[in-house]
């Protein structure tokens, strides 16, 4: 271990990762909460059934891009020497693909719970993953920051 780094410390920076993961989620579900709340105009209970839901929901989606249609798309460049796309781009395919159908999730998500109409749903599903990027690179600032003070021995 580093020389700065008291017990204390160490006992901290070890489930650094876990505790932040811990505060992001909690983050990430109160901003979609407050996205859907004011762009829809959804109940505060229909807001939170939503932020719990759609992920769920889009967790199954990521399962089954990776488990189902990684292996069909493999198999179609392998066998038919495609030119515009390579293995070497596969992730790139399956990212843009998940993309599309975690928009589309959030938005059938949030219009069957909420009810609101399927234009606000779009602008959820597109203005909350911003919101929550902000969220991520400012919660990642502060641990870093947190960090440097640590390691220069200044208190928190």
């Amino acid at each position: 271990m580093k020389n700065y780094l008291k017990y204390d410390d160490i006992k901290i920076f070890k489930y650094e990762n876990l505790f932040l993961a811990i505060v992001y989620t909690i983050g990430h579900i109160l901003i979609a909460m407050i996205c859907n709340r004011i762009i829809t105009g959804a109940s505060l209970d229909m807001a939170a059934a939503d932020a719990f839901i759609e992920p769920i929901i889009n967790g199954f989606w990521f399962y089954f891009l990776l488990v189902y249609l990684k292996k069909i798309f493999i198999k179609k460049i392998e066998s038919n020497n495609l030119t515009f796309i390579n293995l070497n781009q596969i992730g790139f395919l399956l990212a843009f693909i998940y993309t599309v159908g975690h928009i589309l999730i959030a938005m059938t998500c949030n219009r069957l719970l909420t009810g609101s109409p399927l234009n606000l749903a779009a602008i959820d599903a597109f203005v909350e993953p911003i919101v929550n990027g902000f969220w991520f690179y400012l919660l990642f600032e502060i641990v870093n920051k947190f960090k440097s003070k640590k390691a220069l021995g200044y208190s928190a």
